[in-house]
């Protein structure tokens, strides 16, 4: 779930002990938890760096006809530029980083009003995973980087996790279209 912090935009250290672990989690080693926080810094950096980069992730959220599809889109993005940035993310720390991209993203739409916050619900996050997650396996599979066997591995491990298939996606509503950007998520929250 998305807390206030995350709501407002605003960057936040992550700490296991400081909320309760949602079901499935798993207490990160503080290497692990080292390791989440680096990956996660090099992800707001990039969300909040002025320039093309930092446009091009918000263009992906507020110019999407659907936004939980612009934030999966924009999620799965940061997690492939973090990849390629930072080498290897080790899978059990790739799915907590993907949901903090997730939170923080959805939290740069409500303040940019692409997105309501009354719209941010347990469905319109787990849309956003779905989108998450098909869009960086698109993407892996069309840059050669997708090995099926890993695949289908992780498919079953995210399945468990979430409670949930991700392989037949439910219909979700549309949402209303962004206004385009100028200037990025900050720019248009006001930052």
């Amino acid at each position: 779930m998305i807390n206030q912090n995350q709501m407002q935009g605003n960057e936040q250290n992550i700490d296991p002990e400081q909320e309760p672990l949602q079901q499935g989690e798993e207490l990160a080693t503080p290497e692990e938890q080292q390791q989440l926080e680096a990956f996660y810094d090099m992800g707001i950096d990039i969300i909040h760096s002025e320039g093309q980069v930092g446009d091009q992730i918000a263009n992906m959220v507020l110019q999407a006809q659907d936004v939980s599809m612009g934030i999966g889109g924009a999620a799965s993005a940061l997690l492939i530029a973090i990849e390629k940035k930072a080498g290897m993310v080790p899978d059990e720390i790739k799915l907590q980083l993907a949901q903090e991209l997730i939170a923080e993203l959805t939290g740069l739409a409500v303040e940019a009003g692409a997105l309501a916050e009354d719209e941010v619900n347990d469905g319109f996050i787990d849309a956003v995973a779905s989108h998450a997650y098909s869009s960086y396996i698109t993407t892996k599979e069309s840059m050669g980087e997708l090995n099926p066997q890993e695949l289908e591995a992780s498919v079953k491990e995210a399945e468990e996790l979430m409670g949930t298939s991700a392989r037949g996606g439910q219909p979700q509503q549309p949402q209303q279209p962004a206004s385009p950007a100028s200037g990025g998520l900050m720019s248009m929250a006001g930052g």
